[in-house]
């Protein structure tokens, strides 16, 4: 019998990857929960979609079979009827709404959720938590730590996919690269963490574990915009920074989106023994999974990214 999977936030990047990755796999039944209309809405680029284009793509879905529920997502008692029937429920909520998180979690649990993965796909937070420098991303890692917790408190199980860096918020020029370059990372576009969770979750070894996952490359600074360069037929600028410069380019950030950017450059330059606790889980567990070929992903997704990005920040 099919487990049922419900996404929360489904209509940022992530989240809508990964529905269309459900969808196309076939494993599972699929259901989407929304925020009642009218709640705010938050988003880690700082651009939200329109109500039209949201109204269009719930429309395509449900005509392929997906189920749509909507609930006040901050009222405890509305939220556990829109989960119930729920085994999986995946929260692709941005950085800046982790704390909108914590309803969910106890509503999830009286409503008989199985298991919760909860949106925790950048950094490895177990980490995060002791980097020596006080950031608003530190500041962070400890609410993640304290999601994992309220989770393992409830009695469900959990799944926690750390991906590592999303290279298209990494990319306006100049590049600042953490350390000398050299150093490889776990590379992972919102598109392809969307991708890879529903593959994570169907495999058994994901149950009550940290499956840190490299959804799109895993290589070093270096490697990955030596290809940007072939790519664009150009060098692309780039600044090797150090733990030093990391910090003092965050203490001069005004509070805002790449403030916690900043944040972690500072702890990946910090701390580089961290780096290795990324480990590409999906080449051992999920070998048959193929990230977006770089080849495509820049032209195709990166660059318009990344100039939608720097018109943004001009404004």
């Amino acid at each position: 019998m099919k487990k049922t999977v419900t996404v929360f936030a489904a209509t940022g990047v992530a989240g809508s990857a990964c529905v269309e990755e459900l969808l196309r796999m076939q494993q599972f039944n699929v259901r989407v929960l929304l925020r009642k209309s009218g709640q705010q809405e938050k988003s880690s680029s700082g651009a939200l979609r329109s109500g039209d284009d949201k109204q269009q793509q719930r429309n395509d879905w449900m005509a392929r079979g997906v189920e749509v529920r909507s609930a006040d997502v901050t009222d405890h008692a509305e939220l556990i009827p829109a989960l119930e029937g729920t085994d999986y429920l995946v929260s692709c909520v941005p950085l800046f709404a982790t704390e909108s998180q914590y309803p969910l979690i106890w509503a999830a649990k009286e409503a008989g959720v199985e298991r919760f993965v909860p949106s925790e796909f950048g950094y490895i937070y177990e980490w995060e938590q002791f980097w020596p420098t006080d950031t608003v991303h530190k500041t962070m890692s400890r609410q993640k730590a304290f999601i994992r917790r309220m989770i393992e408190m409830t009695g469900m199980d959990f799944t926690i996919i750390p991906a590592g860096l999303w290279p298209e918020y990494y990319m306006l020029e100049p590049v600042g690269v953490m350390g000398d370059g050299v150093q490889k990372f776990s590379w992972s576009t919102g598109r392809d963490v969307g991708r890879i969770i529903p593959h994570v979750l169907a495999h058994p070894a994901s149950r009550n574990a940290i499956c840190p996952v490299a959804a799109t490359a895993y290589c070093s600074w270096n490697e990955l915009l030596d290809t940007r360069e072939r790519l664009l037929g150009r060098a692309v600028a780039r600044n090797h920074l150090s733990s030093a410069q990391w910090q003092a380019a965050y203490a001069a950030q005004p509070p805002g989106a790449l403030k916690h950017l900043l944040a972690i450059g500072v702890a990946a330059t910090e701390c580089p023994e961290g780096m290795p606790l990324w480990a590409n889980w999906n080449a051992l567990h999920l070998p048959e999974f193929k990230g977006t070929p770089l080849d495509e992903l820049f032209p195709g997704y990166i660059e318009p990214f990344v100039a939608a990005m720097q018109a943004s920040l001009s404004n």
